[in-house]
């Protein structure tokens, strides 16, 4: 599962970031003058100030990114931060939690998702995304049980590097690439309950 202080840590970017995704990427100006406020406010804790200091530079990063982000003929949709997305793989919950999905915009139905990833101490790799990338297409059409997925719209934005990787066409030995590291997982966390 994700750990708390990371997405804590980011909030305000992801909040501006997916605002500006949903309203159809045009307004790049609001996203820059958000940055400067963020950046402009000193009140609250050494933590707060800092939180927000981050997450200017994270909407920066992002800026460069904005060109990559094709969303063809769907419109982008909000998920609530509150919502609990994952699934198990080899007995291990993975999280997925996409920040928006994105629906044909005739139709409705859900053709992909955008997933943030802000931590510049823990960057993705172009393989690590398609990874990533890979898990949500699957989530979406194995869980949540969405027939119109499409690898192409399966977008994971590296905010640090400022780069989109697409799910690749071709899954299957990524999946299982997937499952073997779950399974080795799985045998370590059982190690450690047995010799606890």
């Amino acid at each position: 599962m994700p750990q708390p202080f990371i997405v804590t840590r980011y909030r305000d970017a992801r909040e501006a970031i997916v605002d500006f995704i949903v309203s159809g990427m045009g307004d790049r100006g609001a996203l820059l003058s958000a940055a400067s406020r963020l950046r402009k406010d000193r009140e609250g804790s050494e933590f707060a100030i800092s939180d927000r200091i981050a997450s200017a530079d994270a909407i920066e990063s992002f800026m460069q990114a904005v060109q990559h982000i094709q969303l063809g003929d769907c419109v982008a949709v909000a998920v609530p931060q509150a919502t609990s997305e994952g699934m198990l793989i080899a007995g291990v919950y993975v999280s997925i939690r996409p920040d928006i999905y994105l629906r044909n915009w005739l139709t409705g139905e859900v053709e992909g998702a955008v997933k943030l990833h802000f931590p510049k101490t823990s960057p993705l790799t172009s393989l690590g995304a398609e990874y990533v990338a890979t898990a949500m297409r699957v989530y979406m059409e194995r869980e949540k049980g969405h027939l119109r997925v499409d690898h192409r719209k399966c977008l994971v934005v590296d905010v640090p590097t400022s780069s989109v990787t697409t799910a690749p066409k071709a899954y299957v030995k990524k999946m299982k690439d997937i499952e073997a590291a779950c399974e080795e997982i799985e045998v370590r966390w059982s190690r450690r309950a047995a010799a606890a």
